[in-house]
Formats: C-alpha cells, structure tokens, sequence
C-alpha cells in the first residue's frame, strides 16, 4: 500500500493506495476524519507516523496468503485479532519494541473508528473491546545515553567548522531539541547587560515542538555565560554579521557553514559524521540532550536531586515532573556522582565551569579553519 500526501486549506491530507493504484476507501477516509476533527487535533508528525504504520498494515494484508486473495478494503473489513497478532510479531524481526508499540496506537485508532456510526460499524464489533489490554508487550525502559563533557569536547573537535562546533556546544548547553535548532533566532538570545553584575545563567526562550493545535509551545530554557560569549564572538564574524539574507528580527542564532539556515537532518548528519571521527558510535543530538540532563542533574543549580529534575522538566518542555524523573532519577551514574560532590565539595563542579571548559577547549577561529567545499560537489 502506498501513501499520497497532498496539502490544501492548510491542511495535509492522505490518499492510500493498493498496489495496483486503486484508492483504498477505509484508511483515506479514516485520515480524513483525523485531519478534519477539530476537537482531537493530533499534530503533523503524529499524522505521519501514524499514516506510515497503517500502510505497513495494509501492505502486510496485501502480501498475506489469505487476506491477499480480495480487496485491501474488504480484508481490513475482516481483520481480527489474531492476523493483526501476526502483523505485530512480523515487525518484531526488524524494529524495536517501541517502534511496535507505536505501531499499535496507530493500528488501534484506526480500529476503533472502524467501529463507529462514522464508518458505517464496518466492524460491527470491535476488534480492541473498551479497555482491552493490547496486543504488543510494553517496551522495557533502557536507561537513556548520554554524552559527557569530555565525550563532548571529542565531538566538537571532530567537526571542522566553528558553525558546527558551536552548534553542538548550544545543543548540549541548552538541552533544545535538534529540530528546534532551526527556529531560535538572534532576537532570542538575552541580553547579558539587562542583568545584574556575575549572572552566570540566563533564560533562553525556545519554540518547541508543535501541538495539537498545530501551534509550538513555547518555554524557557537556560543557557550558560560562556556559551552566550561563544555566540557573540560567532555572530561578529564576517560570515554572519554580513549576511543579510534575513531581516533582522528574522535571523536565525546559527547559521550553518555556507551561512544558510540549518534544517533538522543537516544538524543530525553532521553529528553523526563529527562522532565518527572522534570514534563515538552512535553519537547523536538526542544523546546530546540526554547529556544536558545529567549535567544539570548534578549540578549545583538545586539544593538536591528533585530541585533540579524539576529544572531539567522546564527546560526540556516535559509535560509533567513524572515523566522526568521517570527517564532520569534512576540513573545510578546520577545518584553517584551527587553523593561524590557532596563528599568533594572542592573539586565540585559547576555548570558554568564545565561549559567555560568545553568552550575553551574546543572554540576555533575562522583563519584556522579548513577550506569550505559542499559535500557532493566538484572543486
């Protein structure tokens, strides 16, 4: 099965087809009642993920020895519960249990609308009873990974340019997310003198992810001295303060090599292709953001572990302080290097210092930097 995204009245909309190019009616009109709720809005990403796990269905249907054998619309009409068991269990074999789990919201929803007055009860009873348990097992938590400083400063060296250097630095210093890079601009950044004398942190205001309503939801992060000094020394640079492809309220806070705007995968990539020349597999923004977090865990920002988990949910945009206790307070690196500081309270570091450390350790001026060639393209 296939999907066709097309985008009017500002809104996108999905067509599903067989394989052999023939609308099919169920799925179309299911992400049609999604997209036209206006009381349930579920935002862009949601729709696609949830798009692409239904076309997984519906391929698997076609494919199937039995349910193969008719019209994809009429062999969802059928689906039961044991063949949508085999669907789950044949995702097992290459993704992870998260990945399914999700794949069963997005089945699940889809399974219920089956089974209202909207969609004429084609399912005349429902394949997921009110309150049933699922059929995919509930992932089991991993600790998340996470950078430290010093894995951080390798990774930052091992990316040439300044323009990406400092744009790892900020990601770790901040704990944004790697798509909320692209939106902070300069007008975002405080302004250091409208503070009182020795301020070390100061508020940074972040356009989060999209919600339901299809609006960011904004909030504050903070974002260290040193890393603010990093960005005025960038934003003096031929480079930048010469580029007035922007309008000034509109200019983004980083810029990537070329002086362009940085898109989510170029940040991503370039990650990436920085980890692997410092020999850090896998390194990534998100396990950037997971490294924010153990650092502001045991700082010396809160008086105790909680102080500072309830720092970390506000600048991460966390919906509830459960969610980052959940993810992080168990974390026995955490707990020990608390109790370490308590005990140590002379080798004791700060924010402040370590980001005073990776700044110094990794900033490179512009006439040490290799020669600019686009990836791809021919000198």
């Amino acid at each position: 099965m296939q999907i066709h995204k097309t985008t009017y009245d500002g809104k996108t909309h999905y067509l599903f087809l067989d394989d052999e190019e023939r609308i099919v009616e169920l799925p179309t009109d299911f992400f049609r009642s999604l997209v036209t709720n206006k009381t349930k809005k579920l935002a862009d990403k949601t729709l696609d993920r949830y798009a692409e796990k239904n076309r997984d269905l519906g391929t698997f249907l076609e494919h199937h020895p039995v349910y193969g054998s008719v019209r994809l619309d009429d062999a969802i009409a059928m689906i039961r519960r044991p063949v949508l068991q085999d669907f789950f269990n044949s995702l097992a074999t290459h993704q992870a249990s998260p990945t399914i789990k999700l794949a069963e919201a997005a089945v699940r929803k889809f399974m219920d609308w089956l089974n209202t007055d909207e969609a004429h009860y084609v399912h005349e009873r429902p394949v997921y009873p009110q309150n049933s348990a699922g059929l995919v097992a509930a992932p089991t938590r991993k600790m998340p990974r996470s950078l430290n400083a010093d894995q951080v400063i390798a990774l930052i060296i091992g990316a040439h340019f300044e323009a990406q250097r400092i744009a790892v630095q900020f990601m770790y210093d901040t704990g944004v997310r790697v798509s909320e890079v692209p939106r902070i601009l300069k007008k975002d950044l405080p302004d250091w003198r409208h503070f009182p004398e020795g301020t070390m942190y100061f508020p940074l205001f972040v356009r989060g992810s999209k919600g339901r309503n299809k609006e960011y939801k904004e909030r504050n992060t903070i974002i260290s001295r040193p890393m603010l000094s990093r960005m005025a020394k960038y934003h003096n640079t031929h480079g930048y303060l010469f580029n007035f492809a922007f309008e000034e309220d509109e200019k983004p806070a980083l810029l990537n090599v070329f002086n362009e705007p940085w898109t989510e995968k170029a940040l991503q990539a370039m990650v990436t292709r920085a980890g692997n020349r410092a020999g850090l597999a896998n390194a990534s923004p998100h396990k950037l953001r997971h490294g924010t977090a153990f650092s502001i865990a045991t700082s010396e920002l809160g008086s105790s572990l909680l102080e500072n988990l309830v720092l970390v949910q506000q600048m991460f945009g966390h919906s509830s302080i459960e969610t980052t206790e959940t993810t992080y307070s168990n974390i026995p690196a955490i707990i020990q290097q608390r109790l370490y500081d308590k005990q140590n309270t002379d080798t004791a570091r700060t924010v402040f210092e370590e980001a005073q450390r990776i700044f110094d350790a990794t900033y490179r001026p512009q006439k040490r930097e290799p020669t600019k060639k686009r990836i791809g393209k021919k000198s």
